[in-house]
């Protein structure tokens, strides 16, 4: 896996992709932009929040028919960070590892051996992190309209938003 590659594939990606995103959507103010993952297909969906579009959402959330589990302050927290729940999710995509790549790195390892293959997603995991550490210092990052709790934050498909902001402390506390 050519950890440079990426690396440089999926910054640039991001940085023209906001780019063209802020120029549709001009008029905007985000408290939150994140690189919803799915780890196993080597898959990054770039997705941004407006706190209207958030309440919005909370609203239909705690006035409908699953309303419960939307009053406390934890769970309106994570619905507040769930990707999928966002309007501006997924607004573009790349696959930083083929098919073929992934498969190869998947019969490259020991058989039958998902620790490995866990292992192999986690790193993968750390360098979309690290990627958007560089990110975050881009004068396009610069330039996305912000609240003052703004976030950026990357999270695997399925993954609990507190372990994604402690493997991106994690990251952050070793990566120069």
């Amino acid at each position: 896996m050519d950890t440079i590659k990426i690396k440089k594939q999926l910054l640039d990606f991001t940085e023209n992709a906001v780019e063209d995103f802020l120029k549709k959507h001009s008029t905007l103010e985000f408290y939150s932009f994140a690189y919803d993952c799915n780890a196993e297909y080597a898959e990054v969906n770039l997705c941004f929040n407006t706190e209207a579009e958030f309440e919005k959402t909370l609203k239909h959330y705690q006035t409908g028919e699953y309303s419960r589990p939307y009053q406390s302050e934890d769970d309106i927290k994570e619905l507040k960070y769930n990707t999928g729940d966002w309007e501006y999710q997924c607004f573009d995509t790349i696959n930083v590892l083929t098919e073929d790549e992934l498969t190869k790195i998947f019969n490259d390892l020991p058989e039958d051996d998902y620790k490995s293959w866990n292992e192999f997603l986690e790193s993968l995991l750390a360098i979309f992190c690290e990627v958007l550490l560089d990110f975050s210092k881009t004068e396009t990052f610069k330039r996305i309209p912000k609240t003052g709790n703004f976030l950026a934050f990357c999270i695997d498909h399925d993954e609990d938003f507190e372990n994604a902001i402690e493997r991106l402390e994690n990251v952050k506390e070793n990566y120069s």
